[in-house]
């Protein structure tokens, strides 16, 4: 992790602790979407007492694009803000934040930073994320990401998935994963899971 920016790095840990508490909490006695929907109660509480809510119209960004679970936007210098709605994160938050993490630690050329939470123009509530904005030469093919995993000491499952003993990536397709000017690969936009 980048201890450049601590208390950034301190903040997505903080939501995770709390995902997993509220998780904990709530045990075998409520359904996944009711941990869920008390998950999301808890981090808004914890933004709400921490000031952590990030008001996009203080920020000097343009819209980019809109995929599935993000908002894209770029700050026209070196960053990218992704407001991440949580929606590959399943029945469980934690997941969202295990899958940060884990690409931070595997693709720590290219991480998140979480800067707070914010909701997206549909109204749902988001994790705000800085990612630096890549200057790419091209997108990588599917040949060079299949080396880079493997030299991460992956093994392929399917063109776009593979594993190691811990975790599994997936979406590590040519327009998610970057061929920068400097001749480095740059996934920018992967999932992650721990291995079930």
């Amino acid at each position: 992790m980048d201890r450049t920016h601590s208390s950034i790095n301190s903040l997505l840990e903080q939501a995770t602790c709390i995902a997993r508490r509220s998780k904990e909490a709530a045990g075998e006695a409520e359904s996944t979407e009711g941990y869920k929907r008390r998950q999301t109660e808890e981090l808004i509480k914890f933004a709400n007492d921490n000031g952590l809510w990030i008001d996009l119209s203080h920020l000097n960004i343009t819209y980019m694009d809109r995929g599935g679970e993000n908002e894209v936007f770029h700050d026209g210098n070196v960053s990218v803000v992704k407001l991440n709605n949580f929606e590959y994160a399943g029945d469980d938050l934690e997941n969202f934040f295990i899958r940060i993490a884990a690409h931070n630690k595997f693709f720590g050329n290219v991480p998140y930073q979480m800067i707070g939470f914010a909701y997206n123009s549909q109204q749902e509530f988001c994790a705000v994320l800085v990612q630096p904005y890549i200057l790419a030469e091209r997108e990588a093919t599917e040949d060079e990401i299949a080396a880079y995993m493997q030299a991460l000491g992956f093994e392929m499952d399917y063109y776009d998935e593979y594993h190691n003993s811990d975790y599994e990536v997936f979406d590590a397709v040519p327009n998610n994963v970057l061929y920068g000017i400097d001749g480095d690969l740059y996934f920018i936009d992967t999932q992650i899971r721990l291995r079930s």
